[in-house]
């Protein structure tokens, strides 16, 4: 699961608006139905994201027969299974054909084979699972496997250039303007992607893809607890769409543009989605601003006063501060790098047991069933909880569930066989739940523990560290590849388990927020968490 959409419906009227937003509902049937518009052009993006499972997967492949050009993965007859078995030797590990070397051979018919060995450089695949994927296509198999991961980490870092870009823009021109171009530069990208038959072209257009999907990313600080995990349900019921679609469309190329469809079904929703009239407000058009406030108060059934519908005589709130401010205090600081640690752990081991899904044992299709099925259940049981619990135990007890699901994958893949990978499936998923439940957790945890002068910054630099969470988890993943024997296999859980139990445990540093008076300004977040808070009405604006 992903942070929100750049503006929420609650931050079309609240931003900079509290009295307004009093007045005419603040989370009413208006907002509500701005909110779930946006969460659907968050989907598209869900899929284009996760769809990297089965677009860069491997299928079943081993060396081709030097010199016979009608080689397949599926057996022709007697003759072709006594070919492959005299020229590919059996890799021990697998117990199958290799899929990296052949004998060596002095002739076609193979009179003088060696029990030497050289790599190959043509391969057969099965098409069992896919008609064909972009690694049977372009052969990014053997010592070209790591371009999986570096291919995975551009993608990751389209989020973080886009954050960066895409951010800042939006401020100038406004949001709805950069979420219509964000669409729509998606849908060019998606669709070029689909006819790309080069790695590189392939990589860029996928950073662009991403890139072009922050614009649906950022949250304003209102109703986090409801529009975060509202959106992180449309980013699972995105999960079952890719599934669904990759299920239908087993060739790379069908299954892009059927993910590029997707967008541009959504274009019809951009004509229900107003612009932010807090942004409209910041640049000096109060009419326009205020023709959308009486449009919400009409369809929410509220009675408001003409002064307040004008938005004449509403007053900034001043302007929003750099979290930097806060690391002139050291008990802030030890704050603010223990969120920003929690949110890279976090993004990173996400993506990390996200895009790995391929990896395990057993039918990828299924597994990746099972992983969406797991966020589900950490949507609902966010939902459940995070409105009548403490923040800090929960996020611990979650991040410690991952952590320790991690380092349990370790003993089946050092120490089980064939019949007892299925336990490193089902610890996997595990652990996907424990750190989709956890993704929920610290962005209403975030949103809490900042206060209301900084937050919008702290928010944006939370969600800068978790791209370089995102961008890291492929290498991590490929640390196999470059550390050989068992210790290689172990290394990418060790590390992920490792960090997630670190950062469960130095989350409970941070104070509790549930029920407490939240700070507003950077004072009283120093002071927050000496003692103990008062109950307060306004905390309500954050529960489920």
């Amino acid at each position: 699961m992903t942070p929100g959409a750049l503006w929420t419906s609650s931050d079309l009227v609240a931003m900079r608006f509290d009295d307004v937003v009093q007045e005419v509902n603040p989370f009413g049937p208006f907002q509500k139905r701005v909110c779930c518009l946006l969460c659907l052009l968050a989907i598209p993006g869900t899929i284009h994201i996760m769809a990297t499972v089965f677009i860069m997967a491997v299928p079943h492949h081993r060396c081709a027969v030097p010199g016979l050009d009608n080689d397949t993965w599926e057996s022709q007859g007697p003759e072709h299974d006594q070919v492959v078995s005299q020229v590919i030797p059996t890799d021990l590990t697998s117990n199958t054909w290799s899929r990296c070397l052949v004998r060596r051979y002095s002739h076609p018919d193979f009179p003088h084979l060696s029990n030497d060995t050289v790599e190959c450089s043509r391969w057969v695949y099965s098409k069992e699972t896919f008609e064909a994927t972009l690694t049977s296509e372009l052969n990014i198999v053997c010592t070209d496997t790591p371009f999986v991961a570096m291919a995975n980490s551009v993608l990751m870092g389209g989020f973080l250039c886009g954050s960066l870009v895409l951010g800042t823009v939006a401020d100038f021109i406004g949001r709805k303007k950069i979420v219509v171009i964000c669409l729509v530069g998606q849908i060019g990208v998606t669709l070029a992607t689909s006819f790309v038959y080069n790695f590189v072209v392939f990589v860029i257009c996928r950073f662009f893809t991403t890139f072009f999907v922050i614009g649906l990313e950022l949250v304003g600080p209102q109703y986090r607890t409801v529009s975060g995990i509202a959106m992180g349900m449309f980013w699972t019921i995105g999960l079952f769409f890719t599934l669904l679609l990759a299920y239908f469309f087993r060739n790379w190329c069908h299954l892009q543009l059927a993910a590029s469809c997707m967008n541009i079904l959504c274009i019809p929703i951009m004509w229900f989605i107003p612009e932010s009239p807090r942004w409209l407000v910041s640049r000096g058009r109060r009419q326009e601003a205020s023709v959308i406030v009486r449009h919400a108060a009409l369809v929410n059934k509220v009675v408001v006063s003409e002064n307040v519908l004008s938005l004449q005589d509403l007053q900034n709130d001043g302007p929003q501060l750099n979290v930097c401010q806060l690391f002139a205090y050291p008990r802030l600081m030890l704050r603010c790098l223990i969120i920003f640690f929690n949110w890279g752990v976090i993004s990173g081991v996400y993506y990390g047991l996200g895009l790995n899904v391929g990896s395990l044992s057993g039918d990828l299709h299924l597994n990746f069933l099972f992983a969406a099925m797991a966020e589900l259940l950490a949507d609902v049981f966010c939902l459940v909880l995070l409105g009548r619990t403490g923040r800090r135990l929960l996020h611990c007890v979650t991040m410690l569930l991952a952590g320790t699901a991690c380092l349990a994958i370790i003993f089946p893949v050092l120490y089980g066989n064939q019949d007892t990978m299925w336990t490193a499936t089902v610890l996997s998923m595990v652990g996907r739940f424990g750190i989709s439940a956890a993704f929920s957790i610290i962005y209403v945890f975030t949103a809490e523990l900042l206060p209301t002068s900084v937050r919008n910054s702290g928010m944006g630099v939370s969600s800068l560290n978790a791209r370089f969470g995102g961008i890291a988890s492929p290498y991590i993943t490929s640390l196999v590849f470059y550390v050989g024997g068992n210790f290689g296999k172990a290394l990418p859980s060790l590390i992920f388990g490792g960090l997630s139990i670190l950062a469960g445990l130095a989350s409970l540093w941070l104070p509790e927020t549930y029920l407490q008076d939240l700070p507003e300004t950077v004072e009283d977040a120093n002071n927050f968490g000496r003692k103990t808070g008062r109950t307060t009405t306004e905390q309500g604006s954050l529960k489920v």
